[in-house]
């Protein structure tokens, strides 16, 4: 398995990098989000930061779309029950309600409805309420789970790299003194060279008084002989002329 590699900014400013490739991923520790290319851009998909205030503008733009759409309902209705209300008070049509006995009992017949309907829309409201409120919490919790496990991976990445860089600091200095000791190494071998030139020069130097003095030895060997040669000879003549024969 290949281990992941990403990008990082630790020190600098905030913001994307100017691209990425695609899947590539990419953390800015200044404004603590992270990125990832898609092929085309860089997107911002999370960091302690921007993922919080991501899921609250998402909360605020759907509680803001709820109560715009409550405050139309209840609009609507409050126009439609003022209606009600001004046929009521201002009705004058003969076969319609003229009377306060006629009001009363048509009131009456219309209270239990009424309170019906009433009771029937609280409940309604209510259990929207209710399951609301669940929804948004659970929401809310959900996204606490996934920021503080963002957080610890954040954490995760930046002790691996902290490690990372011991580690290639560690591995700059061996490198640093492999190359001062194959340095001191090459000024021994050059040294060593030059001794051994200096040897063999020496030996050179030698060789050639060897065979010199070997030459000499030999001339000297060669005249020794001629002289002893010549010696024997004047030996034999004067002990020829002091023989005296035999008697």
């Amino acid at each position: 398995m290949a281990n992941l590699r990403i990008k990082r900014r630790l020190t600098g400013a905030a913001g994307a990098p100017s691209s990425l490739l695609s899947g590539e991923p990419a953390y800015n520790k200044i404004d603590g989000i992270l990125y990832i290319g898609d092929g085309s851009a860089v997107v911002p998909i999370g960091g302690a930061h921007y993922a919080t205030a991501a899921a609250l503008a998402s909360e605020s733009s759907s509680r803001a779309s709820a109560v715009s759409a409550e405050a139309s309902r209840a609009t609507a209705a409050e126009g439609a029950l003022g209606i009600r209300i001004d046929n009521v008070l201002t009705n004058v049509d003969a076969t319609a309600l003229n009377s306060l006995s006629e009001i009363v009992t048509a009131f009456q017949g219309a209270d239990s409805t009424l309170n019906g309907a009433i009771t029937s829309l609280a409940t309604s409201a209510s259990s929207a309420l209710t399951s609301e409120v669940n929804r948004a919490t659970a929401a809310e919790e959900a996204l606490d789970g996934r920021l503080d496990t963002a957080e610890s991976d954040i954490n995760a990445i930046e002790s691996a790299a902290t490690t990372l860089s011991g580690r290639v600091t560690t591995a700059e200095s061996d490198i640093n003194a492999i190359e001062s000791a194959a340095t001191t190494l090459a000024g021994r071998v050059t040294t060593a060279e030059s001794d051994i030139n200096a040897i063999e020069s020496a030996a050179t130097t030698l060789a050639g008084r060897v065979t010199t003095a070997e030459g000499n030895i030999t001339s000297e060997a060669s005249t020794r002989a001629s002289a002893d040669s010549a010696l024997d000879g004047r030996l034999d003549a004067i002990e020829a002329e002091i023989d005296g024969g035999s008697f």
